[in-house]
């Protein structure tokens, strides 16, 4: 393989390192600066917009390094089954509803935000009752536990949804412009020229080998 595919390929390689990094550091960040507001975040709005702009490579991969930072920070219990199930799906389903999304990003963010926080309190609410609770009485307290955190769950649900549905489309926008300079997408044309390009050259040096 010629050397200048090699640095290019090793570059971009590099690129989406860094941006792992920096987008699992914003998720962490965004984390502890709004953890005074109960049940008020930007994790899921962070996630949805990184795995939309940049692919699921990227949004997974930094969504499951701030999973595992949570686990070196905070006390170990039921919380953590329960965010590398939500927190992962959240990424893999902003993922395959990407196109959906991207037909009106003013509402679709929004609806989409708010299904899957309804989600986030269901599925806590399973985990911590099967973590705690002996299977005969799983049913009466999975219904007590779900029912004890309505308040926050409501919090939780339309704070989530107002904050996506304000902040998706010009973040995303933001983020659109990084991604064009950061990781700028050849068109078709370019890509035939430079397969051209190369196999020219792989030719060339093929047959001074020869010689």
């Amino acid at each position: 393989m010629d050397k200048s595919i090699v640095k290019t390929k090793s570059l971009e390689y590099t690129k989406k390192l860094v941006l792992i990094g920096m987008f699992a550091a914003t998720i962490i960040g965004g984390k502890f600066a709004l953890m005074a507001l109960p049940n008020i975040e930007v994790v899921t709005l962070f996630i949805i917009l990184f795995t939309y702009v940049f692919g699921l490579g990227i949004g997974l991969s930094a969504t499951l390094i701030f999973c595992v930072v949570e686990m070196f920070i905070f006390p170990m219990g039921s919380w953590v089954i329960s965010y590398f199930i939500h927190w992962p799906l959240v990424s893999i389903m902003a993922f395959l509803f990407s196109k959906i999304i991207s037909k009106n990003r003013a509402i679709f963010p929004a609806i989409f935000a708010f299904v899957i926080t309804l989600l986030f309190g269901v599925l806590t609410s399973f985990v911590d009752t099967l973590v705690y609770t002996t299977p005969d009485l799983y049913l009466k307290m999975f219904g007590a536990m779900y029912v004890k955190g309505i308040p926050f769950f409501l919090t939780h649900i339309v704070s989530n949804t107002l904050v996506v549905g304000f902040a998706f489309l010009p973040l995303s926008k933001m983020l659109e412009k990084l991604k064009e300079h950061f990781l700028p997408q050849k068109n078709d044309t370019e890509t035939k020229i430079d397969n051209l390009k190369t196999d020219a050259e792989t030719k060339i040096n093929n047959k001074k080998t020869a010689e």
